[in-house]
């Protein structure tokens, strides 16, 4: 009886150590599995990482390069900074592009931000408010009161109107920063 004992005691361990052998073995072939993937995960992860800064590299580019036309297309002489005057011009050019029916007068059709040029609120913009309102921005935008606005002056307020979310769509300009094109 004993001896019965003793084999089906030893059975049983040796038993035991096939089993665990076996689930060892498993075991390590999931940990091996699941460090793959975490590392397929890390290196997806880093391919996107890349991706994003690219794409947030152009984004900057395109800022850039749309300020600096804009920019320039109201520097009329060319020196590099924008003097009332010009700034006006470039008010009564806007004023006119944005007047699509030719009326005298820009709606909210016309310019989702009307009412910021309405002063007699009667839900229209007409060329002269127009114009005032871009004078009181123009001291908006000239920080150092030179009389003038410079390049960075001028990218430091569209940058500024966008973190406020008051410049991009839905707004004047068809969703230009800025105004029309």
């Amino acid at each position: 009886m004993k001896k019965v004992v003793l084999k089906s005691l030893m059975v049983a361990v040796l038993f035991g150590l096939i089993t665990f052998t076996s689930c060892s073995e498993n075991t390590e072939k999931k940990v091996e599995e699941a460090k793959e993937q975490v590392s397929e995960v890390q290196e997806k992860a880093e391919q996107t990482k890349e991706q994003v800064k690219e794409v947030v590299q152009e984004a900057k580019d395109s800022f850039e390069e749309k300020m600096k036309g804009k920019f320039d297309s109201m520097d009329k002489d060319g020196d590099g900074k924008v003097s009332k005057e010009e700034f006006a011009d470039h008010a009564k050019e806007e004023f006119g592009k944005k007047d699509k029916d030719g009326d005298g007068k820009i709606s909210m059709e016309e310019c989702k931000k009307v009412e910021k040029f309405d002063t007699d609120k009667d839900g229209f913009a007409n060329a002269e408010e127009f114009v005032k309102g871009h004078e009181s921005m123009f001291a908006e935008i000239d920080t150092d009161k030179d009389g003038f606005i410079s390049k960075d002056e001028f990218k430091a307020f569209k940058k500024s109107k966008m973190k406020e979310g008051k410049c991009g769509e839905g707004k004047c300009g068809g969703g230009k920063c800025g105004g029309g094109k």
